[in-house]
């Protein structure tokens, strides 16, 4: 096999290497934990990516049911993104319940606890690829990814033509 075989070889399982990563990105959803901790969401205010499942779970009961409602108290559309709503009067109440919401769309999402309404928290989904301040670093990523391409095509071109060099030349 000669070398410019070799090295197309190596240049198309990079490539690949980085389309497969780049695809599979958006796909590889987080779930992020939530904790009731008495009439306390800890944290209260996340940031997540789209796709990302954020799972509310009691971890200090207070003998008393929760719910983790999207909106405000008194808004008209209270609990029209998720609601956990209180099935068999105590979904949300003993240590280790949880319940668990997957975020498709971009937006900030406030939610509360309709039993305890001074229960507050937010969660804002930004889309899936952009990373969170993103605007204050300045490199959007997909300029990343493609530097990141550049460099991982250019490293096994030089390493390629390294192992060419020495064995045309022995020393």
């Amino acid at each position: 096999m000669t070398f410019v075989n070799r090295s197309r070889r190596f240049v198309l399982a990079g490539g690949l290497l980085l389309l497969t990563a780049a695809l599979a990105a958006p796909v590889l959803a987080a779930t992020i934990a939530v904790g009731i901790d008495g009439k306390t969401f800890v944290p209260a205010d996340i940031v997540i990516t789209e796709g990302d499942t954020v799972t509310w779970t009691v971890t200090k009961s207070i003998s008393e049911p929760h719910t983790v409602t999207s909106g405000t108290a008194g808004d008209a559309a209270v609990g029209a993104t998720f609601d956990s709503k209180l099935e068999n009067g105590a979904k949300l109440q003993e240590n280790g319940a949880a319940y668990s919401f997957t975020f498709t769309a971009v937006g900030t999402y406030p939610y509360f606890c309709q039993i305890h309404p001074e229960m507050k928290g937010t969660v804002s989904v930004h889309a899936a690829g952009e990373a969170p301040g993103e605007a204050e670093a300045g490199i959007p990523m997909q300029n990343r990814l493609i530097g990141a391409g550049i460099l991982i095509v250019t490293l096994v071109v030089l390493f390629g033509a390294a192992i060419a060099w020495r064995r045309m030349n022995p020393a």
